[in-house]
């Protein structure tokens, strides 16, 4: 029972506290899904790097290994047969062309998927708690969402540390001009977050400028979708092919001088390293689609914030979009969940 409803009131109040009560009891709702999905996301999602981190770091060891050709350094450069009569030679170049037959590639065994996820995942986690602000100026248009704009100012700048993110030079053969302005619509959203945190406890002010300047937050978002589908259809794959193709090139040459324990441990790398190559695309395509629910949710909020809306028409659009924000923070957190 709301507690606003326990007083002896007159008749005609009752429906308008009613409202009211329902209205908070709203907020407070989709308030504790936004924050609660959040963390599970975070923590998720550290989980999740931390393991693609620690097995590639152990195929990259397997793979230096397996060949004394090969140093433990980064950039590695493999090369691998491209034709069935290709004769043996080292897995492993330095500076020298390929054998004749073969074909060289390079494996950056720092790199991964954490670089390039990891920022954008912090940007749908700070466009969550920007449209957790609008869904409450929507559903109450008096209320107070200085705590909500905080978050997402505080958030919008932690994007920062990730300077290569920011400068839109974080992944390769991107076009500089698409580079440039990931770099500049970033800059701006920043700008915009901070500029919104000096306004957050007037929510007027706060509803104008998100009508006046709100499309700084699609500019940054526009982009990243199609970005993160090309890479998860490449290089989210490439590393992990290398590396099953290269160990299983190392298995052929090596089975009969090793023992029963050391060819099951390397057939294991194989299979782990094939199986991770498969997972890439998904794993992208889950953080596409969750960039694409957040970016439809706030325009969405933003659209209905700027119309003449019934209070029930405001309510039901505030309802959605918190549920697509829910669903996109619940689609990161299922990183980390077996495919």
């Amino acid at each position: 029972m709301c507690r606003c409803a326990n007083a002896v009131l007159p008749l005609m109040l009752v429906p308008l506290v009613l409202t009211g009560c329902a209205t908070n009891a709203l907020r407070l709702e989709a308030a504790g899904a936004v924050q609660t999905r959040s963390r599970e996301a975070v923590t998720a999602t550290t989980s999740y790097f931390d393991a693609i981190e620690q097995r590639r770091r152990e195929a990259a060891a397997a793979l230096v290994a397996s060949d004394p050709s090969c140093l433990p350094a980064t950039p590695l450069r493999i090369q691998v047969p491209i034709t069935p009569s290709a004769p043996a030679a080292p897995l492993c170049l330095s500076g020298e062309a390929p054998t004749p037959g073969y074909t060289a590639f390079e494996i950056d065994i720092g790199s991964s998927p954490r670089a390039v996820l990891e920022p954008r995942i912090a940007l749908i986690v700070a466009i969550s708690d920007y449209a957790d602000a609008l869904a409450a100026i929507l559903n109450a248009p008096k209320t107070d969402v200085s705590a909500e704009i905080t978050a997402f100012a505080d958030q919008a700048d932690r994007l920062a540390r990730f300077s290569n993110f920011v400068a839109g030079t974080d992944l390769p053969n991107v076009n500089a001009a698409i580079a440039s302005e990931q770099g500049k619509s970033l800059v701006a959203l920043i700008a915009f977050a901070d500029e919104l945190a000096r306004e957050a406890r007037q929510t007027r002010d706060v509803r104008a400028l998100v009508v006046e300047r709100g499309a700084v937050v699609d500019r940054a978002l526009a982009s990243l979708s199609a970005q993160v589908t090309t890479w998860g259809r490449g290089a989210a794959r490439n590393a992990d092919d290398l590396y099953g193709n290269a160990l299983f090139r190392t298995y052929i040459r090596n089975r009969t001088s090793l023992s029963a324990d050391q060819r099951e441990q390397l057939a294991g790398r194989v299979f782990a390293a094939r199986e991770a190559a498969k997972d890439g695309p998904t794993r992208a395509a889950q953080v596409t689609d969750a960039i694409d629910l957040a970016a439809k949710a706030q325009a969405s909020l933003r659209d209905a914030l700027a119309a003449r809306l019934t209070p029930a028409q405001r309510s039901a659009a505030a309802r959605l979009n918190i549920d697509r924000i829910t669903r996109a923070l619940g689609l990161i957190a299922s990183l980390a969940s077996p495919a």
